[in-house]
């Protein structure tokens, strides 16, 4: 699954930046996730970087970016909603960066922080993701009705 349609070809690019990044440079790749989520790049770059990133250097996509001030963890999807990364929202959650479907909690309250900033763009593609799930309905519903719990 490919949410935003990106050329397949371009991966190599970004697979040979991280590999010089984490083999000559000794960078953790779990903090050039943390960078990629912060980025203000292309969604392609950051989409890339995040594949990569999860596939190729084996960082969780259910990372643990942090903690809201109420104490409660932060995941790297929720963060990338947060600060409208539509590129690392689409990487993320076709690599199944949340627990459950797109009718429980994490998925919801991703579905819920793009609500929230009205970001069309990461509201798409979380849309576009329960509709190849065959879970478009359920997850409109949600949406429109109860808070989460």
């Amino acid at each position: 699954m490919n949410l935003l349609n990106f050329d397949e070809k371009n991966r190599e690019s970004f697979s040979k930046i991280v590999k010089t990044m984490v083999q000559r440079h000794q960078t953790d790749p779990k903090e050039m996730l943390v960078h990629a989520i912060e980025s203000e790049a292309e969604p392609e770059m950051n989409y890339w970087m995040t594949m990569v990133l999860v596939q190729e250097h084996f960082v969780s996509p259910r990372l643990e970016v942090g903690k809201d001030s109420a104490g409660e963890p932060v995941s790297a999807l929720q963060a990338a909603c947060l600060l409208q990364n539509v590129g690392v929202v689409a990487a993320l959650v076709e690599l199944g960066g949340f627990k459950g479907s797109v009718v429980e909690k994490e998925f919801q309250l991703a579905a819920r922080i793009a609500s929230k900033h009205e970001d069309q763009a990461v509201l798409g593609v979380l849309m576009k993701y329960a509709q190849e799930k065959d879970l478009l309905e359920p997850f409109m519903r949600l949406m429109q009705g109860n808070s989460l719990q």
